[in-house]
């Protein structure tokens, strides 16, 4: 089952996926409301109904949410970990200055994971380029570590492969929300 439609709760912030089935069942029994239809077009035909495939939906109650087992590894979730802050030098960091930077480089086999990935300021990044803090001769300032996902300041995240061109209007959020490609 595709999870292909996005979910929004009643103050329009994103909470979730569910199939395009999932979101007609919602709507025919009056638990939400189709806000964006598939843009290319595609129809659901049925012998009461014609609609286009629902791609946003706003649920009318609460969104129960599974417990997750891990916290997503995602930019936002990366600055809260961090401190917002360069963790080479440690220089407090703007959301429009600040990269993602791998400890163990991607093109020394590097993967994006909690354990791998730091936040970094341009100019750090920049001098350690694709090498290890080591061979850079730098100092990590802590040794980056997975959270644990009962801490509160990581809120539920979601988990987007790809974007949807129905859901532009809330590309931002997903994109400080959306989990870090792990290749």
């Amino acid at each position: 089952m595709s999870h292909d439609c996005l979910v929004l709760d009643m103050n329009w912030t994103p909470v979730g996926f569910c199939s395009w089935q999932e979101a007609v069942r919602l709507w025919t029994k009056d638990r939400a409301r189709i806000v964006k239809e598939d843009e290319a077009g595609k129809v659901l035909h049925s012998q009461y109904f014609e609609m286009g495939i629902p791609r946003v939906i706003r649920v009318r109650n609460a969104w129960v949410r599974r417990r997750r087992q891990s916290v997503p590894c995602t930019r936002r979730n990366l600055l809260v970990r961090d401190n917002a802050s360069c963790q080479y030098c440690g220089k407090t960091i703007r959301t429009h200055e600040y990269t993602t930077d791998h400890v163990i480089p991607q093109c020394q086999g590097g993967k994006t994971t909690w354990e791998n990935t730091v936040t970094a300021c341009m100019r750090c990044n920049k001098t350690k380029g694709g090498r290890t803090p080591e061979q850079a001769g730098m100092a990590l300032l802590s040794r980056p570590v997975a959270p644990k996902p009962s801490d509160p300041k990581y809120n539920f995240k979601l988990h987007i492969k790809t974007m949807r061109p129905e859901w532009r209007d809330w590309e931002t959020w997903l994109y400080w929300n959306a989990v870090l490609d792990k290749e």
